[in-house]
């Protein structure tokens, strides 16, 4: 068998070796050391007895640095697993606290149904049962199974023997010219494709499903196409509120157009929504939807089409600050950790400042806010040797007047998150659907998320809106009839 310890093994056969005396060989080397020996003086000896002695300590010192080195990395390891296994701690136990009022769902006031569960026998003994001593009551909600409505709409004509001319009765109410489908099922359609996300074969199943109603993923396709075509008045009106708000929003995202590159653009606010599909990610789309006579701030991140616009405007500080943020991830020069704090304390104090506005007396409110306007220039001007401060610096001479305009107008933002929020649905339609296939999906897109979007700013009913202004314009009605606040 062979030992786990060879090395050790050999010394103890050396060991066993000497007790017997050695072979001849051994018994020859130790005679002729015996005589080198024999021949060195007294110091010679002394010298040779303390070199080894010197490096048996050496090697001693050497074996205990190495144990304590793979004790400590031991300890690591061990530290490291103990950690990997062990669940993080809930800062907070979830749910209400002990002995708080129970809440459970609220009962409906309107009962439409009321269903007595009676028995007239006992099921052991089959004897007959008197009057009920107790009622128990449980009250449920549910939803009734959908079902086809067919609607025939007879419209009368006349003629007129005054004119001699042919006169229609006017539209139902309900009534959608020359469709083979109801409104109902049209806006929720909408609703399904822009909102929820769903594909066009998704919703024809889900239409099946619930109420039997067969229709095809290019007749839906083609009717939501014809329903933003009867919206484009409302999307015009909404265009024309976003032109005068006094500030907009603006960001954009990546888009596919019949399978190449695009872009879906968004100028929101509070209360208004405005999306537009374009080829370009120019300056130029910015301007054909604002105009020449914006009079607002826009609210914008440093993307550099957004320089050079004849309007005012007010640059996101998060964007800013999450730059800085990931180039102090990898350079750690002392030149650029010094300016990193230097900036976020002037932006902190800005922030500072800005909520001070009301009750502060407007004299030192403005000799405050020049005093960091002036140090932002300071920091901006300053001749910086590393190769990530030279690159901010470039974007900070660029728009530097358009970082700080919120302390001028307090009602400002200092960041562009809202826009990024308001984008988001279009990128989860993205995700679902990756864009449009035509030019005409692109602007009914633009259409219909413009109105919801919109509409659930200012908490109205999608549905019930979209389906009036829909049958509104679609019986002839031009004028715009959504009432969209756009203050």
């Amino acid at each position: 068998m062979f030992s786990r310890y060879p090395c050790i093994d050999e010394v103890k056969k050396d060991e066993k070796v000497f007790a017997k005396g050695g072979d001849e060989t051994n018994n020859k080397d130790m005679e002729n050391n015996r005589v080198q020996f024999t021949e060195k003086t007294k110091d010679e000896l002394i010298d040779i007895i303390l070199g080894q002695q010197k490096e048996l300590t050496d090697q001693a010192e050497r074996i205990h640095a190495l144990e304590e080195k793979a004790k400590v990395e031991q300890e690591k390891r061990t530290e490291k697993f103990a950690k990997g296994n062990t669940r993080k701690k809930r800062r907070k136990r979830p749910g209400r606290k002990k002995g708080h009022e129970g809440i459970t769902r609220r009962a409906p006031e309107d009962i439409d149904e009321i269903i007595d569960e009676t028995l007239h026998e006992c099921p052991d003994c089959h004897n007959e049962l008197g009057k009920a001593i107790d009622v128990e009551e449980q009250i449920q909600e549910d939803i009734i199974p959908a079902y086809v409505w067919v609607r025939k709409y007879r419209r009368h004509v006349y003629c007129c023997e005054h004119c001699r001319q042919k006169v229609y009765a006017p539209y139902h109410p309900e009534h959608v010219p020359k469709g083979y489908l109801g409104a109902n099922v049209l806006i929720q359609a909408t609703i399904l494709k822009y909102y929820h996300c769903l594909p066009y074969r998704k919703i024809c199943e889900l239409f099946e499903d619930m109420a039997g109603l067969k229709v095809s993923p290019g007749g839906i396709s083609q009717a939501l196409a014809r329903i933003s075509r009867w919206l484009g008045v409302e999307r015009a009106e909404l265009l024309e509120a976003i032109r005068g708000s006094p500030q907009v929003h603006a960001d954009e995202t990546g888009w596919r157009l019949d399978g190449k590159k695009s872009w879906v653009w968004a100028f929101v606010n509070e209360r208004l929504a405005y999306y537009h599909v374009d080829r370009s990610r120019g300056r130029k789309v910015i301007k054909e939807i604002l105009g020449e006579k914006f009079d607002g701030t826009l609210i914008s991140d440093f993307y550099a089409v957004y320089l050079k616009l004849p309007y005012r405007m007010q640059k996101c500080l998060v964007h800013l600050l999450r730059d800085f943020h990931d180039c102090a991830k990898t350079d750690h020069d002392e030149e650029f950790v010094k300016a990193y704090k230097k900036i976020k304390r002037i932006i902190k104090d800005a922030l500072r400042l800005q909520s001070k506005h009301e009750a502060m007396p407007s004299g030192k409110y403005e000799r405050l806010r020049i005093r960091i306007e002036n140090r932002l220039f300071d920091f901006m001007a300053f001749g910086y040797k590393n190769k990530n401060l030279k690159r901010l610096s470039k974007r900070f001479a660029q728009s530097w007047l358009d970082m700080l305009r919120f302390l001028k107008d307090p009602s400002l933002p200092w960041h562009n998150n809202f826009a990024e929020r308001m984008i988001r649905p279009n990128v989860i339609y993205r995700n679902r659907s990756f864009g449009n296939r035509s030019d005409q999906g692109a602007e009914a897109h633009g259409t219909m998320m413009s109105l919801m979007q919109t509409l659930r700013l200012q908490n109205k009913d999608v549905g019930k809106n979209l389906r009036r202004a829909y049958l509104n314009h679609r019986q002839g009605h031009l004028a715009p009839c959504l009432s969209l606040d756009t203050c």
